[in-house]
């Protein structure tokens, strides 16, 4: 148990560490925390608030999607959402040491270092199947339901994030694009991409097989 806990604690850092890097690129932020970040430009409140406000309300909808299914388990995601909050203001700080020229070499190796941290995050954390963090919830959520692929529904997922900010900041903020960027588009489709690959180069160099859905 005690593993489990520190795989869970340690992929959840290493995911935040993920969401800072994007941030900084200038790129776009991740489509994991695009809304929560269009919600702190909108309201001018500290991402790790807004960060727990949204990931709340991904519970709910998880409640929705499985009905009976829904575990008490699960409620463990509200943990989740005050650690993520707290790791990410956290791992902005850590990351704000790290030099960035502005040039656009920076920013494409800043969004890379992103892509793949969150993905790593999540093949790390998610195995240990204590709690999933409320975004990865809704995607497991869906694969119970329909047992369609995990990374497949996790490109569809980000996505979907990557429309609903957009549309916040048009509706709300003075530019459109002020969360979202192309960085924040090829992430929606690069984690997933990245999280199969990760998934892939385990099973042959180890011969096991992880599962990120925990039923």
């Amino acid at each position: 148990m005690i593993k489990r806990i520190c795989l869970f604690t340690v992929g959840l850092f290493i995911m935040s560490l993920g969401v800072a890097f994007s941030i900084i690129s200038m790129l776009g932020t991740t489509p994991i925390s695009s809304i929560s970040y269009s919600l702190t430009l909108i309201t001018n409140i500290n991402i790790g608030i807004t960060t727990f406000i949204f990931n709340v309300a991904l519970i709910f909808i998880q409640i929705i999607i499985l009905r009976s299914r829904f575990r008490k388990k699960r409620l463990l995601q509200f943990i989740n959402c005050v650690m993520f909050g707290y790791f990410t203001d956290l791992a902005l700080y850590i990351v704000s040491f790290v030099p960035f020229d502005n040039s656009i070499l920076c920013s494409v190796l800043f969004l890379i270092i992103s892509i793949f941290l969150i993905a790593f995050g999540i093949f790390v954390y998610m195995p240990a199947n204590i709690a999933p963090l409320p975004g990865e919830g809704c995607v497991e959520a869906v694969a119970i339901v329909t047992n369609w692929r995990f990374s497949t529904i996790k490109i569809a997922f980000d996505a979907t994030m990557v429309i609903i900010s957009l549309i916040l900041c048009g509706l709300f903020y003075t530019n459109i694009f002020g969360a979202v960027n192309v960085g924040t588009v090829i992430s929606a489709f690069m984690v997933g991409f990245t999280l199969r690959q990760i998934s892939n180069a385990y099973s042959k160099i180890t011969g096991n097989q992880i599962n990120v859905v925990n039923r």
